[in-house]
């Protein structure tokens, strides 16, 4: 489960995941969510109530059904990282912070044309608060690469730990 702010780089690490891991992995996205909204309807919660525990019910779906799932998403801090993990508890799942510096992030919102300006920064200080990481990458520092190699040596050092 990927979290990060908007423009930190979570899709494009969620991708490159999918082209190295050996295993087929399918992307979970609450971008695609939201796009499933109809065109002109605001995004307010009274609209869509609870869209976040409806991606992880369809992750748990796809989960029991013998896929395996990354997960790109949003928190809104604390009260999201437990709601989700109440309801992907019994899954293996490990949650990976993706971050990145505010003007880099301010400048990948210009560069790409498709973003609110200042959502990034709207996002920056609540959305990791209170949320306990398996696995940290920095997608300043790191290329897209770099930060799914990390993930997947991580995984696998999770892996052959004896329980």
């Amino acid at each position: 489960m990927l979290n990060g702010t908007s423009s930190s780089g979570k899709t494009t690490l969620a991708r490159e995941l999918q082209y190295q891991l050996t295993e087929v992995y399918l992307l979970c996205s609450l971008d695609a969510f939201w796009d499933m909204t109809p065109h002109g309807i605001p995004a307010g919660s009274n609209n869509f109530p609870k869209m976040k525990l409806a991606l992880a019910k369809s992750v748990k779906a796809l989960s029991e059904t013998g896929h395996n799932v990354i997960v790109d998403s949003v928190f809104c801090g604390k009260k999201t990282y437990l709601e989700l993990t109440k309801e992907l508890d019994g899954l293996n799942f490990k949650i990976v912070k993706v971050e990145c510096p505010l003007p880099e992030l301010e400048n990948r919102e210009i560069a790409r044309g498709d973003r609110d300006i200042g959502l990034a920064k709207l996002q920056y200080e609540s959305i990791h608060e209170g949320v306990i990481y398996d696995i940290k990458v920095n997608t300043l520092v790191n290329s897209p690469e770099q930060c799914a190699q990390k993930i997947i040596d991580t995984l696998a050092q999770f892996n052959t730990r004896s329980v």
